[in-house]
This record gives C-alpha cells, sequence and structure tokens, in this order.
C-alpha cells in the first residue's frame, strides 16, 4: 500500500507538470509528459491526462490524435475525465463530419449524468441534430440543457430551444422558454432571446410586449445585440407612430458604435426628420 500510495503521489505530480508546460507553451513537453503518466496506467491520472492530451492535440492539429486520447479516457470508466472527454469527442467528431460517431459520443457524456459534460454535451448534440434538420431531437436534447439549470449552458441552450420552437410553429412555448433565457441575465444568451423574444412578439402584434423585450436586451448591454435590439425597437416604434420614443431608440443605436446599426440608426433618424 505504502509503495501504491508513492506511485500515486509521483503520478500527480507528473500531470501538474505536464499541465505547467502546456500553460507554458511547450506543447511538445506537455504531450510527452502527459503520455508518461498515461503509460503509468494509475486509473485516476491516467484518465484526466488522456483528457488533457485530447485538449491538447485538438488545439494543435492533430484530431486523429486527439479523437485517440478522448476515446481512451471516455472509456476509462473515470466519473469526470470520461464524460468530459466523451463531450470533447464529440464536438471533434461533428467538426470532421462523422454525424452518427458524434451523436454517439454526446449521448455517452449526456447519459452520464455529470454536472457539467451533460449539459454541454446535449447543448452541442441539440446544435448538430439542427443543422441535420432533426428538429425533435434537437429540442429533446436542447430541453435537457435547459432542465439541468447549468448556469452557462442553460441559458444558450434555452434560446436555441426558443428558435427550434418557433420553427415548430409551438409560439407560445418558444416565449415562455425565450423569456427563461432573458429572466437568467445571461450577458449573451439572454441579449439573443431578448432580441428574438422582441420580434416573436412584434410579428403577434404586441407592441408593447416586444418593447419591453428590446429594452431588456438594451439594458443587458451586449456589444452586439443591445444595438440591434435598440434599432429593432427604434424601427418598431417608427412604425407604430410614437416618434418620440422611436428617436430615443435610435439614438441609442446611432451611438453605440456598432460598424452596422450605427450607420443604420442614424439613416433612420434622419428618415424621421
Amino acid at each position: 500500500m505504502h509503495g501504491d500510495s508513492g506511485a500515486r503521489k509521483d503520478d500527480g505530480y507528473q500531470l501538474s507538470h505536464a499541465m505547467w508546460l502546456e500553460k507554458a507553451g511547450d506543447v511538445e513537453g506537455a504531450g510527452a509528459a502527459y503520455r508518461r503518466v498515461i503509460e503509468a496506467a494509475v486509473p485516476h491520472t491516467a484518465a484526466m491526462a488522456a483528457t488533457n492530451l485530447g485538449v491538447l492535440l485538438a488545439r494543435h492539429g492533430d484530431p486523429d490524435g486527439a479523437a485517440a486520447a478522448y476515446r481512451q479516457a471516455a472509456d476509462s470508466g473515470h466519473p469526470d475525465a470520461a464524460p468530459l472527454a466523451a463531450a470533447n469527442l464529440g464536438l471533434l467528431l461533428q467538426q470532421q463530419g462523422d454525424v452518427e460517431g458524434a451523436r454517439a459520443a454526446y449521448r455517452s457524456a449526456v447519459d452520464s449524468g455529470h454536472r457539467d459534460a451533460a449539459p454541454r454535451a446535449a447543448f452541442d448534440l441539440g446544435n448538430m441534430l439542427d443543422d441535420c434538420g432533426d428538429m425533435e431531437g434537437a429540442r429533446a436534447a436542447h430541453q435537457y440543457a435547459v432542465d439541468s439549470g447549468h448556469p452557462e449552458v442553460a441559458p444558450g441552450a434555452a434560446f436555441c430551444l426558443g428558435h427550434v420552437l418557433k420553427r415548430q410553429g409551438h409560439l407560445e412555448e418558444a416565449r415562455t422558454v425565450y423569456q427563461w433565457a432573458v429572466d437568467s441575465g445571461h450577458p449573451r444568451a439572454g441579449s439573443m432571446a431578448a432580441c428574438n423574444l422582441g420580434f416573436l412578439l412584434k410579428e403577434q402584434g404586441d407592441v408593447e410586449g416586444a418593447a419591453v423585450a428590446y429594452r431588456r436586451a438594451v439594458d443587458l448591454g451586449h456589444p452586439d445585440f443591445a444595438p440591434k435590439a435598440a434599432f429593432d425597437l427604434g424601427s418598431m416604434l417608427a412604425a407604430s407612430g410614437d416618434t418620440d420614443g422611436a428617436r430615443s431608440a435610435l439614438r441609442q443605436a446611432a451611438e453605440s458604435g456598432h460598424p452596422h446599426f450605427s450607420e443604420e440608426a442614424r439613416t433612420a433618424l434622419a428618415d424621421l426628420g
């Protein structure tokens, strides 16, 4: 037992050393160090080293080597490394065009129930299935990610879920899930959802509700979506006859410095007179 404890301590040191080399920019040295930890075959550190090696190789132009490392970690059964590696493998295979391989890897990560890997894999799976035209599959995957409540993943999944539901014609459900994303306060996903919610409500003739959503997007202050929301709000208010409200919103867009919406807003202000 004493010897095993010493081996684990040394292996942990080697893993930390490999991570330090990677952070320092020594890709070759880090890769060699990760491989030494993997070859030592201590279950915990070997699985983590394989996951880290996969990330390293994926970042530096060796997708096949990355996939092999991810598969080794995913097959390890390690409670953290295996789901994280499976989620990473899914994204890598998706980028390579292997939809079925990606689907299997994502499912493995989702089925693990891991607090981080499962929601992330479900979100990526949902986006992939949406791209493939499988809206029902996308809807189920994004719903899983939303239900996880993950602070980073769930708001983005709610935005994507709202988009799927809208295209399916489930407008009230889309409205609800967009509002959930808005209420999350997430700076990017909340802003995108507020813009989409504003557009949905405008299409339904609810100018007041749309204005609330657009103003929420403006208040969240995202550098791209806040100017867009201000411009869309101004355009909507101008069309509805609220010239003063339109000018106020369009000025916000014009003063944002956004490369597209600033100019558009200035043109719209000039048209208002």
